[in-house]
């Protein structure tokens, strides 16, 4: 793959301090080069005006002067003395042939292009200019002498220092710039990275202790349900308990963030007045929210209670409860409990609860009258409980998400698909387990939950 394998393996910091000096580079070094650029025309602007001005001048010195080559070239010194950016001016003859010849020069040696400039300029009558690497020459044709041009000759070795001391002063002034710029980026970059790796954590914190404040409350809304209740009561508050934990769990996370950047906000001193006011009404409905939230939670608080539990007392109690149900829906109940079954500790409040839920399901899978068993036997290292129903049974697709919070076979209106859910929460509360199988004739539901041995003076 292309590219420097080194910045791969740097720091997001240091990427982005390295981006940050190139375009600054860039920038600053466009901008010197502009500039330079700019002094270098204004330089070669004034040397041509300088030019003109000078060919203008020694053209008036050789209209009035008498066709003497010394005396003028004297004269053309005097010129030269005046501005010392002026190298050379030539007085050009130009014959009837319109073959430029020197006249009189203050150089030993005549350009060339000169020559030729300058007969161009008599040629044409009018002055004429061109410029190379070194020199600008300029031509200007003698008043009342046709056959007579003046050139001069200025150098640009002070173009050429001009630009030596622009790049100069460029480079002293953009390396600094671009060093302390990029340490200002890095050391601002590192500090925006050191606080957001902090902020992360605080709202990992947070997060974490909101799902561990969320996870009780889910496990305390199972203690909610009262056991000694209806069938249809218990269902209903079992519903609630997990519609108060998702509420709790989606709404309490995002309403602490929201909070959160609301009071950092209200404290960033640029936030005006009128902000402030409206901050302050969102952070007051946010705590109000919580609070809603947090009193529904706190009443639906139960402490649970684990004591030595007799399988066949709780048994005969769901029996109780739910024989008027079961009667009136032409359920015939089958018990069978193994003699010395030993005990569990457990809550019995809440095996209650779990039981029943599971024979609300068995009467929802009968409406035409059937029969449901409840056995209670030995299993290993603990006691097995099968609740059977002759139900038609729960489609293969459906069993493999059936202890799943909303999962229901039930039409809509007619179900929660909590109940098993609860009854999964439960067994593994008590370290047991809950499966589903079906049956050429129904449904069975097995529940395997740890025994515990009694010393024979505490039985």
């Amino acid at each position: 793959m292309p590219g420097p394998h080194w910045f791969g393996r740097a720091s997001l910091g240091a990427q982005v301090s390295l981006l940050v000096a190139l375009i600054v580079t860039i920038v600053v070094t466009a901008v010197a080069y502009s500039e330079v650029r700019l002094y270098d025309r204004d330089i070669e602007r004034t040397l041509a005006q300088t030019a003109r001005l000078a060919a203008e001048s020694a053209a008036g010195v050789a209209e009035r002067e008498p066709r003497d080559a010394l005396d003028l070239r004297d004269s053309l010194h005097d010129l030269i003395d005046a501005d010392p950016s002026i190298d050379a001016i030539s007085v050009i003859d130009v014959d009837e042939a319109g073959l430029p010849r020197v006249f009189t020069s203050t150089s030993t040696e005549e350009r060339a292009e000169i020559l030729d400039l300058a007969g161009r300029a008599v040629a044409m009558g009018t002055p004429l200019s061109t410029q190379n690497e070194t020199v600008v020459m300029f031509a200007q044709p003698v008043p009342r002498r046709p056959m007579l041009a003046v050139a001069v000759t200025v150098g640009l070795e002070s173009l050429l220092q001009a630009r030596a001391r622009s790049v100069g002063i460029a480079l002293g002034f953009a390396l600094p710039s671009i060093a302390l710029v990029t340490l200002l980026v890095h050391l601002s970059i590192r500090r925006l990275l050191r606080w957001n790796r902090t902020l992360q954590e605080r709202v990992g914190d947070t997060a974490r202790d909101l799902s561990v404040r969320n996870a009780q409350l889910a496990s305390s809304q199972l203690q909610l349900l009262a056991i000694r209740e209806s069938l249809a009561r218990t269902e209903r508050v079992a519903a609630l308990g997990q519609v108060a934990a998702t509420v709790a769990h989606q709404a309490g996370t995002p309403l602490n963030l929201v909070s959160g950047y609301v009071q950092m906000i209200l404290e960033d001193p640029q936030t005006d007045e009128r902000t402030r006011n409206r901050l302050r009404t969102v952070d007051a409905q946010i705590a109000q929210v919580t609070r809603v939230l947090r009193t529904m939670l706190d009443r639906a608080r139960h402490t649970p209670q684990s004591e030595i539990v007799r399988l066949p007392a709780v048994i005969e109690h769901v029996r109780e409860v739910s024989a008027p149900r079961l009667s009136r829906a032409n359920i015939h109940l089958l018990i069978e409990v193994a003699p010395q079954v030993p005990p569990v500790r457990a809550d019995a409040s809440q095996l209650e609860m779990a039981l029943l839920n599971l024979v609300t399901n068995a009467l929802d899978a009968m409406p035409d009258g059937g029969t449901l068993s409840i056995a209670v036997s030995h299993d290993v290292g603990g006691v097995r409980i099968e609740v059977a129903d002759t139900g038609p049974g729960i489609p293969t697709q459906v069993a493999e998400h059936l202890f799943d919070p909303w999962v229901t076979t039930k039409p809509a209106g007619q179900g929660t698909g909590l109940g098993l859910a609860i009854v999964r929460d439960v067994v593994r509360a008590h370290a047991g387990s809950v499966s589903v199988r079906t049956e050429p004739r129904g449904t069975v539901f097995v529940i395997i939950l740890p025994a515990i041995t009694l010393h024979p003076t505490a039985a």
